[in-house]
Parts: C-alpha cells; sequence; structure tokens
C-alpha cells in the first residue's frame, strides 16, 4: 500500500505549556486529554487517491506517560471526503495502513471511533494574526461540536514563537528534523463522549503546530478499502453530553 501525505498540523490539549509528551515526560496532572489536526497539501494520495485539501483530526485521551499509557483516540474525517476517502484516510490515521502512521498509532492507542464530521480551520479574526481557530461538528447540524480551539504563537517579551526540534514525537508525527512551533491556546473545548475523559473546557494550555510529511511504499499490492464494524461507525452526537468541568 501507498500513500504520501504532507501538510500542516496544529496540537492542542489541556496540559500547559509545553505538552509534557513533547519530550517524553509524565502529562501535567497524570493524564492528557487533547487533538492533532492534519491539513493535507496538494499531492497527498492514498493507494493513488487524491487527497489533497482535506482534514483529518484525533481527539486523544490517556493515563500517564504516552508510550506506556492507556490510550484511546476518536477518528474524524472531513465531510468533504467522499466514501472511498473516508475509508482510506480513517484507515491510515488509525494505524490500519501500515508505514509510519502505525508508528503514531501506537502511541495514540485503541481507535473507538471512525466519523465523517465538518471541520474548519481558520485564522483568528484580528487583522495580521498568526492564530488558528479549529472546530469539529457532526454533520448533524443540530448536533453540538465535537471540539472548539483556538490558539496563536507561544513567545516571550514580544518576541518570536518559540520553537523546538528533535521532540521526542517528531517520528510519529512525521516532523524529521523541521522544528514545531510553541502555541498557546486561547480556549479548548472537547465533547467526545466515545472517550473517557474526552469532556475537557479549558483556557491558556499547550499546542504546537508545525509540519508534516509521512510516506509510505509497498509494492505488495493494492489494498482494498477496509470494513468497518458497526460501533466504529456510530455517530457520536447520539451518545449523553454531560456538563463540561473547567480545568
Amino acid at each position: 500500500m501507498d500513500y504520501l501525505l504532507s501538510g500542516d498540523f496544529i496540537e492542542a490539549c489541556d496540559c500547559y505549556v509545553v505538552c509534557p509528551c513533547w519530550v517524553d515526560d509524565e502529562p501535567d496532572d497524570g493524564h492528557c486529554t487533547g487533538l492533532f489536526a492534519w491539513t493535507l497539501d496538494a499531492g497527498s494520495v492514498v493507494d493513488g487517491l487524491d487527497v489533497a485539501g482535506l482534514r483529518v483530526v484525533a481527539v486523544t485521551t490517556h493515563l500517564g506517560n504516552r508510550r506506556t499509557a492507556s490510550s484511546a483516540t476518536v477518528v474524524f474525517v472531513d465531510e468533504a471526503a467522499d466514501d472511498a476517502q473516508v475509508a482510506l484516510l480513517g484507515a491510515a490515521f488509525s494505524g490500519g495502513l501500515g508505514g509510519p502512521l502505525a508508528d503514531l498509532a501506537a502511541v495514540s492507542g485503541e481507535v473507538l471511533a471512525r466519523e465523517r464530521a465538518r471541520i474548519s480551520l481558520d485564522p483568528a479574526q484580528d487583522a495580521g494574526s498568526t492564530g488558528w481557530t479549529l472546530t469539529v461538528h457532526p454533520v448533524a447540524a443540530d448536533a453540538p461540536a465535537y471540539v472548539r480551539s483556538t490558539g496563536g504563537p507561544r513567545g516571550f517579551d514580544g518576541g518570536p514563537a518559540m520553537t523546538l526540534r528533535h521532540t521526542a514525537l517528531a517520528s510519529e508525527l512525521g516532523i524529521g528534523d523541521e522544528p514545531v512551533e510553541s502555541q498557546l491556546g486561547g480556549r479548548l473545548e472537547i465533547t467526545v463522549g466515545a472517550l473517557a475523559g474526552g469532556y475537557v473546557e479549558v483556557s491558556g494550555r499547550s499546542g504546537m503546530r508545525g509540519r508534516f510529511r509521512y510516506v509510505q511504499r509497498d509494492d505488495s499490492g493494492r489494498l482494498e478499502a477496509p470494513e468497518q464494524d458497526d460501533e466504529l461507525v456510530e455517530p457520536l452526537g447520539a451518545r449523553p453530553v454531560p456538563p463540561a468541568e473547567e480545568g
């Protein structure tokens, strides 16, 4: 199975700046709920299928160190994707197609659900701002959002944003030697009932922003669109939503 996926990612979680996972340390307060959002560049393909311009968001919870923790993840694929794109992107970012994304799946834990969702990523409203606003909504218009997250570069004394190289997650996130830019979250709201600890409402927490590139080449043959259990495609918005607590 071949894939070539590149573009920009944003990470945000309920740990404080800088999230300890990036230096292979324990999360703040012993647990972490956060997200990764990938936007795919032109030229991104899976099994020869063009997936450029689409987005994928993974929401993950874990206890203790990310590499040894009991983790669980829900994967959301852009509503703009057709059925074939949803199947292949969902399988790829769940680790099912092997290659470097399987390494990512190894630290993201069990994928409890994959779902098509309305994903938007916009610049902040302030003129000249390099901040961002990410939202993930169920396809059903009247259902509450899964994710609302804002953030921007984290600098010191008015200087440029802090950057990190050779982080503990550089391999799994397809970063290589590229720097990642530290972000300061404005507001992070997560409402994903499939995950234990999947309800978060905090401000002023950690994030990262950078480039990614995943390449997998396999001449063993064409991969058929993966079968999905009914459990993996259950609309998460149908689950009861408890009130969020301030972190």
